[in-house]
């Protein structure tokens, strides 16, 4: 199992993305406003992946993508495996836990079907 979190990779002042934030995800608005302002810092989506919610999480993140894809804003994903905790992680070095949209998006296909 891996544990994946998003965030926006350069601070934006973007409305219409902490709307989406604040429609899809119930966060709230100026919520959304203060961590997508953040960047790489403000993490807005955190979750397990290959649980019960598999399918809904694979969504989550398929959706979080396309959004961010047809804004043109980049994003940072980092992915850590399910027995370590992200409180455990030195923010000094997130970089070794980051990975790139296409692997995220490789890792989605590669279960698509499996989970259902």
């Amino acid at each position: 199992m891996s544990k994946i979190s998003i965030a926006s990779a350069v601070p934006t002042n973007d409305l219409d993305i902490a709307k989406f934030l604040h429609q899809r995800f119930k966060m709230s608005l100026m919520g959304s406003q203060k961590k997508l302002s953040m960047g790489e810092k403000g993490f807005f989506y955190t979750c397990d992946l290959y649980g019960n919610d598999h399918v809904e999480r694979e969504k989550d993140i398929r959706d979080i993508v396309s959004f961010f894809r047809n804004k043109k804003s980049p994003l940072l994903f980092l992915e850590i495996d399910d027995d370590q905790d992200w409180g455990d992680l030195d923010p000094e070095n997130l970089s070794e836990f980051s990975i790139s949209e296409d692997e995220m998006i490789n890792t989605l296909d590669s279960s698509k079907g499996l989970y259902e």
